[in-house]
């Protein structure tokens, strides 16, 4: 005779920790966080912790040991997604809720620092653009704030000036990004109050 599974105690899920798993498993499959387009498509870049695309004028250019880290790095994500809603549900079923506060606690705030040392590196990255004109004959100056702007960049060379157009901008994945890093750190707090 099989023992009968207890209910779910809908009162008992952790909800933040649920969306932060569920949005932290679609969240590498989402693409780029951030672009960067130089003139009309001449050049595009596209990048996210999970991939780095260049494209100059429509040619993909990769580097196949970084599209390697990249899907580890997807996996990893993945796997935290798992256990942010493994965490949050076991308490639910009644069943080892010391378990579900190390899925938690391990993984809640994994992807809120992923997400500040991207918006980091992009803004150590547009502070070395800035400075490219001490060394090459182009001027670009990037307003403030650092990571969404449209503006133009000019090289002067032997009596000739050339002005091309630079957008940069977030895409709505990284949206996505920050709610579910949000929301996992979120999850942790609010599973100590389960």
């Amino acid at each position: 005779m099989t023992e009968a599974t207890p209910p779910l105690d809908m009162n008992r899920v952790n909800i933040p920790g649920v969306i932060a798993g569920v949005l932290t498993l679609i969240l590498p499959f989402l693409g780029a966080w951030w672009s960067l387009t130089l003139g009309t498509d001449a050049i595009v870049v596209t990048t996210s912790p999970f991939e780095a695309k260049t494209f100059i004028f429509g040619s993909y250019i990769a580097s196949p040991l970084f599209e390697w880290f990249c899907l580890g790095l997807k996996l990893g994500v993945m796997y935290l997604g798992v256990l942010l809603i493994a965490g949050s549900i076991l308490p639910a079923m009644n069943r080892n809720e010391d378990l579900a506060k190390v899925f938690i606690n391990f993984a809640s705030r994994k992807l809120l620092w992923l997400v500040l040392i991207f918006v980091v590196a992009l803004v150590i990255f547009v502070l070395l653009l800035n400075q490219t004109s001490s060394v090459l004959p182009v001027r670009i100056d990037i307003p403030f704030p650092y990571l969404v702007w449209t503006t133009p960049l000019s090289a002067d060379m032997e009596n000739m000036g050339i002005v091309i157009p630079i957008c940069a901008k977030f895409t709505y994945a990284f949206g996505v990004a920050v709610i579910a890093s949000v929301s996992g750190a979120y999850s942790r707090i609010y599973h100590e109050k389960l």
